[in-house]
């Protein structure tokens, strides 16, 4: 299934100029027929999920950050809407919903604020549109020397009658401020969770 990039548009009236937005990768929204359930449930054929798969580098040609990720999962750094994109397999023949991560950069050059401000004014709008938004976790901590913040939270966006977790890493390095974002289907087992950390923790800048 085709993946989409929603823009979750975090520029308000009394925003600050340097606020942007965010991107939240989902899938299509699905058939209008889904919301009711079949006469038979459809087969399925169980897929192992391998997560200890060695993880393939890839370097920002312009130098700003690395990322490793599974050969398995989908890789686009040609996206019109965010810096890359990575796409998890199907877990199995009727998986619907592809957990998935993607990188946006803005440029900071010239505007003075903290890791702080940028957070509150990213999530502060974040939660005017997710619907029944509800914080996991957050936390600010020193990452590759840099102070960061890390949110996980759930919701509703648009029209989707289904929750997702979304998880987001907040950080200005080098006049550069980074969000690197990644999105499951929450209340649901996550199968990629593993290697959604590993993934994470492979991001340098």
């Amino acid at each position: 299934m085709k993946q989409l990039i929603v823009l979750l548009l975090l520029v308000t009236a009394a925003a600050p100029a340097w606020a942007q937005p965010a991107r939240v990768p989902v899938n299509d929204p699905p058939p209008s027929n889904t919301n009711t359930k079949p006469t038979t449930q459809p087969v399925t054929t169980p897929t192992t999920v391998n997560t200890n798969v060695e993880l393939t580098k890839y370097s920002d040609p312009q130098g700003r950050f690395t990322i490793g990720y599974p050969g398995n999962w989908t890789f686009n750094d040609k996206a019109e809407s965010a810096v890359l994109q990575i796409t998890s397999p199907k877990e199995n023949d009727a998986d619907e919903f592809r957990q998935n991560l993607n990188l946006q950069i803005e440029d900071m050059s010239g505007k003075s604020t903290t890791v702080d401000q940028y957070v509150k004014t990213n999530m502060d709008a974040v939660k005017g549109l997710i619907k029944g938004y509800s914080e996991v976790s957050s936390m600010f901590f020193n990452r590759n020397g840099s102070r960061a913040y890390e949110v996980v939270y759930k919701g509703k966006y648009g029209e989707m009658t289904y929750d997702i977790k979304i998880r987001q890493l907040f950080t200005i390095v080098n006049s550069k401020a980074y969000i690197l974002t990644y999105v499951s289907k929450a209340d649901e087992r996550d199968a990629f969770e593993t290697t959604a950390n590993r993934i994470f923790n492979s991001f340098k800048y």
